[in-house]
């Protein structure tokens, strides 16, 4: 069931016979969401999906992230002081944007996604801007090869500037609704559990059946962006979801490409194409917003949120309800009324 490079194009061919499905689509991510609409209709008919009976070469897709970075290395970088400093930015980025993006994917709305994450994690605005100073010099050097036709514009971060984009209910119905329409079942579950969990992107790509026990989802030591272990309890349609998928090798085996390909799709369907805080990592702040909103305490929203650093979690301290109303109904709870005195001169 191979995608073929056609031109400037990109060729769907699944199925067999009379039931065999052929699209052209305008780039390899629409192809790639095209034909996984097209092997679950197939199923669902009934339709045998023959395997090719010839490999196909894998066609030449462009070069990576991490192709850009080898050349860097080599041409700028490597006899650069400070080679520490620069293999943790790397890492970092690397952890965020998987080294294998091509660089023809490379959008400013995914720069603004990483940095969402960055800042999230507690980086500061100076952290944030070297890692995207990072990223711009690797798509520059691929300019200059002509890899790349033009380096696009990158979004910057001022110190301290956080806007926090979240979806009330009203909206994330609408969000659930579309991917019923679109028939996107796999980014609808990822977003239920996303929101109540308020999982990382990595995080949550990388569970698997065993890490939903007894009530709880898991992460482990070494899975989470600070090396620490910490589980949440499953809401009760988190519950019916992780159950439902757990014969899945990985609960949500979606590859980072593909899952940000199936969100543009939800994302243009819905009209929000200009919006550009409307990412996937939206649906972290979606807990934590929720929960404040709520009125849990900031410091079981840390815990949950996994936050090393409680500034973090106090981004969200404003949405607290009437947090001004709950001082004064304390002070009004005092037992014992202090004896006002007349003292006369």
């Amino acid at each position: 069931m191979p995608i073929y490079p056609r031109g400037k194009s990109w060729m769907v061919s699944v199925g067999s016979k009379a039931d065999r499905f052929r699209q052209t689509y305008a780039t390899r991510e629409e192809a790639e969401l095209g034909e996984a609409q097209a092997i679950v209709r197939l199923r669902a008919s009934g339709s045998p999906l023959e395997a090719p009976t010839t490999v196909q070469p894998l066609p030449f897709l462009g070069h990576t992230l991490k192709d850009a970075h080898d050349l860097t290395w080599r041409l700028y970088w490597k006899t650069d002081k400070g080679h520490g400093c620069h293999k943790a930015t790397i890492n970092s980025v690397f952890r965020t944007i998987p080294s294998q993006v091509l660089l023809t994917d490379i959008t400013p709305a995914m720069i603004l996604e990483a940095i969402e994450e960055w800042e999230d994690e507690g980086n500061s605005g100076s952290t944030v801007n070297r890692k995207v100073s990072h990223i711009s010099k690797m798509l520059t050097t691929a300019a200059e090869q002509g890899w790349i036709s033009s380096v696009p514009k990158l979004p910057r971060r001022k110190p301290g500037k956080h806007r926090i984009r979240w979806m009330s209910e009203a909206e994330e119905l609408k969000v659930l609704n579309a991917c019923t329409q679109l028939g996107l079942d796999d980014l609808r579950d990822y977003i239920v559990v996303a929101v109540d969990t308020g999982f990382r992107r990595a995080e949550l790509l990388g569970l698997v059946a065993n890490d939903f026990v007894n009530g709880m989802v898991q992460l482990h030591a070494g899975s989470t962006k600070s090396d620490k272990a910490r589980a949440v309890p499953a809401t009760t349609r988190v519950a019916e979801v992780l159950t439902r998928r757990s014969s899945n090798r990985k609960l949500f085996d979606i590859p980072f490409h593909i899952l940000r390909a199936r969100w543009l799709v939800l994302k243009s369907h819905l009209g929000m194409d200009d919006d550009p805080q409307f990412v996937v990592h939206m649906l972290r702040h979606t807990c934590a917003s929720r929960l404040v909103q709520r009125g849990v305490n900031l410091a079981v929203v840390q815990q949950w949120m996994g936050h090393s650093n409680i500034a973090t979690t106090l981004r969200y301290a404003h949405l607290a309800p009437d947090s001004l109303a709950i001082g004064r109904e304390a002070l009004e709870q005092v037992s014992t009324k202090p004896l006002l005195k007349v003292v006369n001169g």
